[in-house]
């Protein structure tokens, strides 16, 4: 049996934040029950940060078998007062923030916020998988702990113009990583980047591609559900392209908006059919809303939902009448994925991790080509047989991928480093 140890302090933070869970809390938890479920691994759990919240957040997701903490004994006693205290209250009630608030004040008067871990307790091959963040100190200097880290991607050390000064987790996870230890990156051009950029050795880095959750993401083709969630978020009865992305730089949704008014204003678009853009807003956001107020004739025809839970996201994509993702840059790209298992044709970029997720089976185009992209929406929109065609492709594609092989690779890995 191989020890292992999972760092999944990121979903302790989504648990109270649900606005929090990104793409990379959807893997982080696929991991842990994979893990858990699997009697080849004596799985136990760190948080580094946010102990409480991701004691409470294990506790929800494996009521009957919730593994053990590895944080210090003292620590753990700590996060169980809070938790107590907090379980009257939901999880965004005022009482709770007070609650919080006030055990985050008392840690940080006592200097008791940064987590402590006794490595020699580890039985020797131990692995200790950082899913997000730095490895801790004591981790990366433990010699008998076998460090698996996962980098999802370069994009803020690349690009830093994306994003805000403060985003430097990538580049201090990057720096936590010892000359012995190991990488999982989520696609190869990941890892191409990785190593150009580090210089890291090469066969310890390991691409390992992930999955879009079946019980999520399916073809839903019951209308009367469908109608319900257009109606719930504004949507209205006609037809409409679909794009799905935090809304900030990167994911280049101006430029995809700039396209559209185009296609509205030289009448070539039909007149029933808007564009739905679905995503927390992120940096930058006001650059977005000022693509979409530039026209009047189309600013009732862009319809921006925000949030949408996961719930709901299976009926909005197969509703659709394709799926438009023009990013600029992507570790990996979920979202894609996610629209060729609900049976939805794709239109995306030719660049980064993007052709590795949708081969054959989307319209593939230059980011920065406004021709190329106002043609591919024309193509989706106007020619039904292409866009059967594309569906059906989309589908066929789609179970290349599996969460079942995602987590059978990382044991694999874990069995190979652990000796």
């Amino acid at each position: 049996m191989t020890n292992v140890i999972l760092d999944i302090s990121p979903l302790g933070l989504g648990f109270y934040h649900r606005q929090a869970r990104t793409g990379i809390s959807r893997v982080i938890e696929k991991l842990l029950i994979g893990l858990n479920d699997n009697p080849a691994i004596s799985l136990s759990l760190a948080a580094p940060t946010n102990l409480s919240e991701t004691m409470r957040y294990a506790r929800h997701v494996l009521p009957t078998h919730t593994p053990p903490f590895i944080n210090a004994a003292g620590e753990q006693a700590w996060a169980r007062l809070e938790n107590a205290l907090l379980s009257p209250f939901g999880l965004p009630s005022l009482p709770s923030k007070a609650i919080r608030q006030a055990f985050y004040q008392t840690r940080k008067a006592i200097n008791a916020g940064q987590a402590r871990f006794d490595v020699q307790q580890f039985p020797a091959g131990t692995v200790y998988h950082s899913t997000f963040f730095p490895l801790p100190d004591a981790i990366r200097g433990a010699p008998s702990v076998q460090k698996v880290v996962t980098i999802y991607d370069l994009i803020p050390i690349l690009h830093p113009e994306w994003f805000n000064e403060t985003e430097d987790t990538v580049r201090r996870t990057i720096a936590s990583i010892p000359p012995d230890g190991y990488v999982v990156t989520i696609s190869q051009a990941t890892k191409d980047d990785f190593c150009t950029y580090t210089g890291f050795d090469p066969s310890r880095v390991f691409p390992i591609l992930l999955a879009a959750s079946p019980d999520l993401f399916f073809r839903e083709t019951n209308r009367v559900r469908q109608q319900a969630v257009k109606q719930r978020f504004g949507l209205g009865d006609g037809p409409y392209l679909l794009s799905l992305a935090t809304l900030e730089p990167r994911k280049n949704i101006d430029h995809l908006i700039r396209c559209f008014v185009q296609l509205v204003e030289s009448g070539e678009l039909p007149e029933e059919v808007n564009l739905v853009l679905v995503g927390t807003k992120g940096w930058k956001f006001d650059k977005i809303l000022d693509e979409v107020g530039r026209s009047d004739r189309t600013r009732s025809r862009i319809i921006v939902t925000g949030f949408v839970p996961d719930e709901d996201l299976a009926a909005l994509y197969s509703g659709a009448l394709a799926f438009a993702y023009p990013s600029l840059y992507e570790g990996f790209g979920l979202p894609p994925l996610e629209a060729m298992q609900c049976g939805l044709p794709v239109i995306t970029s030719n660049v980064s991790s993007l052709p590795e997720v949708v081969g054959e089976a989307a319209i593939q185009v230059a980011p920065t080509d406004a021709d190329a992209l106002c043609e591919a929406i024309l193509t989706m929109v106007t020619k039904t047989t292409v866009r059967q065609q594309m569906a059906a492709k989309a589908i066929e594609r789609a179970t290349l991928f599996s969460w079942e092989r995602f987590v059978a690779e990382h044991i694999a890995l874990y069995q190979k480093i652990s000796g």
